[in-house]
């Protein structure tokens, strides 16, 4: 095989790996379009089968399409935005305020959650006005913490791609570096 074959090769290959890499965005993307589709029908037949849903009910019902809360949470705000009868509308006004009340606390673990709905409950109840404010600094570092673990984590799959790419893009440098060290030059094409 000749140095302009490989070369062309070499190109393909790097073509390649960019409509790659373009083609499984534009799928992630497309992936979570339909997972949001599919939670906003699967409600949608929920409320119109009159069944009482919780906003734990909707997190969870969002985790089993592999849906964020937040996300979850959004497809729920659509729903709510689209609702035109009066019956729909007032359940899913006592919905969206039960997961408004639960929105700060969404990033936390799960395992934390419950005992700070009842907290909040409690200090709610409470006549102190030093009794409310209390579960936010520690909601506040529950959620800071929650979020450095989700960009650790984030981070961690970042760098795998880059060392992969890295790895790649050194090899593809490599093997150009060979044929452009190799390549001959214009004396001795002129020689022949």
């Amino acid at each position: 095989m000749d140095k302009d074959g490989l070369n062309l090769i070499l190109g393909t290959l790097y073509i390649a790996a960019m409509i790659f890499g373009l083609g499984s965005a534009i799928f992630a993307l497309s992936v979570e379009k339909r997972r949001k589709s599919t939670l906003k029908s699967n409600l949608k037949q929920k409320i119109n089968s009159e069944i009482d849903l919780t906003a734990s009910d909707i997190i969870s019902i969002g985790k089993a399409f592999n849906l964020s809360p937040s996300q979850s949470r959004k497809v729920l705000y659509g729903i709510y935005g689209e609702i035109n009868d009066k019956d729909g509308f007032s359940k899913l006004k006592n919905l969206v305020l039960d997961l408004e009340k639960e929105e700060p606390l969404d990033n936390l673990p799960e395992e934390v959650k419950p005992s700070m709905l009842r907290l909040q409950e409690l200090s709610e109840s409470s006549n102190l006005l030093s009794d409310k404010s209390i579960l936010a600094p520690i909601s506040h570092a529950l959620n800071k913490y929650v979020e450095l673990q989700t960009e650790e984590i984030k981070l961690r799959k970042k760098t795998n791609r880059a060392w992969l790419l890295t790895i790649i893009s050194f090899i593809i440098g490599l093997v150009s570096f060979y044929f452009t060290a190799t390549a001959p030059t214009a004396d001795d094409c002129s020689g022949q």
